[in-house]
């Protein structure tokens, strides 16, 4: 199966249904289906199979037409995250050897600053036309792309955050695209509901939601940058019946004073994911929203999931076993996980070491790194740098990143841990757990923390508290208060900026 398929299944069968829209435009399948011809035949004439092209656009409906039209043309799209800097997109660009940008105007003079030579197509908000492509795409006929497109061609590449380093290419094939947009409709029972696009469409997760949602046949209804406000009216007027959040968008819809349920009577599902999320903020947003939960656990290298923690799942943690809500679920259909030890042998249930997946929705490699794609599919397992551990039930339970383990005096420190217990004081918004170089133990834990709005906390509460509840070793040995932490577009945080500054300048680290 080739990508566009899912959207032609639909067009076919309620081609006059409003699948796509946005404040201003409603497109039916039929419509889309027609206009990602155009695009693909525009592609097809500008670019040859399996050329990369990039993407610069906030959410829009024209991004969500390039990903199927470039389905159609057998081209590459090469998402672009737009909160990057200049340099950060010449990088990527350059790495995927794009020979082609389609970047909405906001962005068009910053990527020619830095790519003078890079052919870029405009997306205008001005055009006369309902989509807003140049006349020179629109001009191309509407019938079908004249090319045979395998189902393990790539259909996009999507690059790794950073968070550790150079952004990365992986790779991801159409049948593997399709597959994990099955796995997680499934999952999700989304046939023909109203849905919301919140997340950003150059993330995997988004992307795969895009295609989840499109197999379903629901309308989608996307929104150009999130604003809790905003997105509690769209629910509210659409009747939203299902949406996806990363959890620092429940974390500020739920510390609205006005975040009713009043807003979202037609809410029946949430799913979220990307980042860990506190449990008493997942409690706290299971009260505010009144819907079914579904958690998401994947990577850009796993299409997007590779396991779901489920509504049924979420009832038995808060009926009887409230340990479940940390969990990141067990894994979609046709999809293992195990947990192995340095050596990559496989660890007794309970056991922390790092995680690694098996499935029909892995990524094929990293564009252009051999080595790094042996060394993460070793054994036709994606080794995701993740460290965690399997219950006795199968439930995933994720510790921490790998990197971001703290080793101190021999001990293994998870941040994760530390987290959620000062997560649990009243007095703190936002927190993250790194390690510093220590003279002494190697490295310690120092907390860096943002206070709540109105709420004072000096430095010895945040120990005291730490002290009564994890094991000494385990305790930050220092605070910093910050007023945000370093955040990716996903919310993911940005520990490698935290750690910097104590890489750099040793005579900070602490004895």
């Amino acid at each position: 199966m080739r990508v566009h398929e899912l959207l032609d299944h639909w067009a076919e069968r309620t081609p006059d249904e409003i699948y796509l829209s946005d404040d201003d435009r409603s497109l039916t399948w039929e419509q889309v289906r027609l206009w990602t011809h155009r695009i693909g035949n525009w592609l097809a004439a500008t670019l040859q199979p399996g050329d990369r092209f990039a993407v610069l656009d906030r959410n829009s409906l024209e991004m969500v037409a390039l990903y199927f039209g470039a389905s159609r043309a057998g081209v590459v799209p090469v998402p672009l995250n737009f909160r990057l800097a200049p340099p950060e997109w010449k990088y990527i660009v350059e790495d995927a050897g794009c020979g082609l940008a389609v970047v909405h105007e906001e962005y068009a003079d910053p990527l020619t600053a830095v790519l003078p030579d890079l052919a870029v197509s405009v997306l205008r908000d001005d055009a006369p036309s309902l989509v807003r492509f140049s006349r020179e795409a629109l001009a191309f006929p509407d019938d079908e792309v004249d090319r045979d497109i395998s189902p393990d061609a790539v259909y996009h590449q999507m690059y790794t955050s950073g968070t550790t380093g150079k952004p990365k290419g992986a790779m991801v094939t159409h049948r593997a695209a399709c597959t994990n947009a099955l796995q997680i409709q499934m999952a999700l029972d989304s046939t023909r509901k109203a849905t919301l696009c919140v997340m950003p469409l150059f993330h995997a997760g988004a992307a795969l939601q895009i295609l989840a949602y499109t197999s379903g046949g629901c309308s989608i209804h996307v929104v150009r940058n999130f604003d809790q406000t905003k997105v509690r009216h769209r629910m509210a007027d659409r009747r939203i019946r299902l949406l996806t959040l990363a959890p620092a968008m429940i974390q500020t819809m739920i510390a609205d004073p006005l975040a009713t349920r009043l807003d979202l009577d037609a809410l029946e599902t949430v799913v979220y994911g990307s980042a860990p999320m506190a449990v008493f903020v997942l409690e706290r947003a299971i009260e505010v929203f009144g819907s079914e939960f579904i958690q998401a656990y994947g990577m850009t290298e796993s299409c997007a999931v590779a396991t779901i923690l489920t509504p049924e799942d979420h009832n038995k943690a808060l009926e009887s076993r409230p340990e479940i809500l940390a969990s990141a679920g067990r894994p979609v259909l046709g999809t293992a996980i195990r947990v192995v030890d340095r050596d990559g042998r496989e660890l007794p249930r309970g056991q922390v070491g790092e995680i690694v997946v098996r499935g029909p929705q892995l990524m094929i490699g990293y564009w252009n790194l051999a080595d790094a794609s042996r060394a993460a599919l070793a054994g036709g397992w994606l080794h995701t740098g993740d460290a965690g551990y399997v219950d006795e039930d199968g439930y995933l339970y994720i510790s921490d990143r790998v990197k971001d383990m703290i080793i101190s005096g021999g001990e293994n420190i998870y941040p994760r841990e530390v987290e959620e217990v000062l997560f649990a004081m009243d007095e703190i918004a936002d927190v993250a757990v790194i390690g510093v170089p220590s003279e002494r133990w190697g490295e310690s834990p120092v907390a860096v923390v943002v206070t709540a709005p109105g709420a004072t906390v000096d430095e010895q509460s945040v120990l005291d508290h730490c002290r009564a509840h994890l094991a000494r070793f385990k305790c930050p040995i220092a605070v910093t208060f910050v007023d945000a932490l370093p955040r990716s577009a996903v919310g993911k945080v940005l520990k490698r900026e935290l750690r910097e500054p104590y890489r750099q300048n040793m005579s900070r680290s602490v004895t």
